[in-house]
């Protein structure tokens, strides 16, 4: 996923109707999880979920209708990976995006997370890399649950999404114009991405790499399933209290990132 963060986007959500993309190649990142699922299409360690609590008041049509316009502003979430003789391209396939509405228990809730989890991802299948819900578990408390394959996101792109659908659950809320969005289009991506691969600061960064990395070795030990293995009972997410000072350490060095 790419963030324009000076220079917005159109904040006009995809149309479900428009016609597929054109094939587009992998970035360098995603044809290392491709061939990973091809290894073991059947594994669902390639799944990456995040779980946000909402306590208080929250009116689920607007945050559904938050969450279906920031789904479809975000082409990454409704790519179809493929092989066209023999080489991996993924196309966006617009469509109306699905947020689950549940009323459940907390433990209804996490079996139901598990299950989505647990299930392996057809990568070329509609609608088989993302699964969005929104769980009711009392009168002012509700999960939020989103699952998308690593070959769309890593978890700084869901946090993305998170901010996204905030940002326009408080315009919706206030009744007020939607702000513009700042995700931009997958070509856009892949092509900064082609230029860099073909010009001189790819070539001296690869040859600084290969100079520094050389001689060096790499194990990979074995090792039981990770604890929060979805297929292995484990938890699904760890909450955690951080210092207040954490905290401002790490937005000041997001600032500086961008």
């Amino acid at each position: 996923m790419h963030e324009r963060l000076n220079h917005p986007a159109s904040s006009s959500a995809a149309d479900p109707e428009r016609a597929p993309s054109p094939d587009i190649p992998l970035l360098s990142a995603q044809s290392g999880i491709y061939y990973a699922h091809q290894l073991a299409p059947r594994s669902t360690v390639l799944n990456t979920a995040d779980l946000v609590e909402i306590d208080g008041p929250l009116d689920a049509d607007l945050f559904a209708a938050a969450l279906r316009r920031a789904v479809a502003e975000a082409e990454t979430l409704a790519v179809r990976v493929s092989e066209r003789d023999g080489v991996p391209v993924q196309r966006v396939v617009p469509a109306e995006p699905v947020v689950h509405r549940l009323e459940s228990t907390g433990a209804e809730a996490e079996a139901w997370m598990r299950q989505d989890l647990a299930r392996p991802v057809d990568l070329a299948a509609d609608g088989a890399l993302m699964t969005q819900a929104l769980f009711r578990i009392g009168e002012e408390r509700h999960f939020w649950y989103q699952r998308v394959h690593h070959i769309a996101v890593d978890a700084y792109a869901l946090s993305l999404v998170g901010q996204r659908v905030a940002e326009l659950y408080r315009a919706l809320a206030a009744g007020e114009p939607l702000p513009e969005g700042r995700f931009a289009p997958l070509s856009e991506l892949t092509g900064q991405e082609a230029t860099y691969l073909a010009g001189e600061e790819y070539t001296a960064d690869r040859a600084f790499w290969t100079a520094r990395m050389a001689g060096a070795s790499v194990s990979v030990p074995r090792r039981s399933p990770a604890p929060g293995d979805a297929s292995q009972g484990g938890p699904l997410h760890l909450v955690a209290d951080l210092p207040a000072a954490a905290l401002d350490r790490l937005r000041s060095s997001q600032v500086a990132r961008s």
